[in-house]
């Protein structure tokens, strides 16, 4: 049986090779399984939802878990930092970035992903960023992704992005954050990911899943019952952070998962 003809990677796939092809090779990557019990917290959001029903933005989980992680990342401020490293003089330097930009995966109309930027996640509202994820949906639908692709490579070329994505929209990310969950809900999980530099830190969502677990029930009292619990892999550049550094982060969440309720203050 004769090979097939080799072929070269399209521009999607070339970017995606070009940005990830520099994480691995820069980046000593740990990574930290962190799987909470999201019971109460998904809840909660499937009535906060229905107040979004009817309004011009539509509330997705992915929108939520942005703000949620953003909040977390306040309290760990190392984690959303942009790191410059000298192999030769085995020194660098980190900057604690002062807004909070989420680059998210996204599956683009014709197969494939791009990661797109959503912007201040930190200090805007929930409405805010289910704004902006509604925003750059629309855009994605009107965008001329090769030229796009060519102008992100080459942007000495004139590109008018009309109503579609700019060059704009896929830059300046502070850290990653990827929902397969949103795509894929089987049961399987992230077990690690790739961090693109300068970034330091990257959070990979998984589907939520249903286990048996422990809990405390209505009255006080321990019991065993089937749980709803969210895999998340955090990947951290080990150059720069440690473990100790995501402490800070991994508690905040929990006490959003043990406290859902502030979700309607967001």
């Amino acid at each position: 049986m004769e090979n097939s003809p080799a072929r070269e990677l399209g521009l999607q796939r070339r970017l995606v090779a070009y940005k990830t092809y520099a994480a691995w090779q820069e980046v000593p990557h740990a990574v930290y399984q962190y799987e909470p019990d999201a019971t109460e917290f998904f809840s909660e959001f499937r009535k906060l939802k229905e107040g979004f029903a009817g309004g011009s933005v539509k509330l997705s989980f992915n929108t939520l878990m942005l703000k949620a992680v953003a909040l977390a990342l306040k309290e760990a401020p190392i984690l959303n930092a942009s790191f410059k490293y000298d192999p030769e003089a085995h020194n660098g330097t980190i900057t604690e970035n002062p807004l909070i930009n989420p680059g998210v995966p996204w599956i683009l109309p014709g197969g494939g992903m791009m990661t797109l930027t959503v912007r201040d996640a930190g200090g805007g509202s929930l409405l805010d960023i289910a704004g902006q994820v509604e925003s750059i949906r629309r855009k994605v639908e009107k965008t001329d992704f090769p030229r796009l692709f060519l102008a992100t490579a080459k942007p000495v070329i004139p590109f008018d992005p009309g109503e579609g994505l700019s060059p704009a929209d896929i830059e300046d990310s502070t850290v990653t954050v990827s929902n397969i969950g949103s795509i894929c809900k089987s049961p399987g999980q992230f077990s690690l990911l790739e961090i693109l530099p300068p970034q330091v830190f990257a959070v990979g969502i998984s589907a939520l899943q249903e286990r048996p677990g422990v809990y405390t029930d209505g009255s006080g009292e321990r019991a065993i019952g089937i749980r709803k619990i969210l895999p998340m892999c955090l990947a951290f550049d080990h150059r720069v952070l440690d473990f100790g550094d995501l402490v800070p982060f991994i508690s905040r969440l929990d006490k959003l998962f043990a406290e859902p309720e502030e979700i309607f203050g967001w």
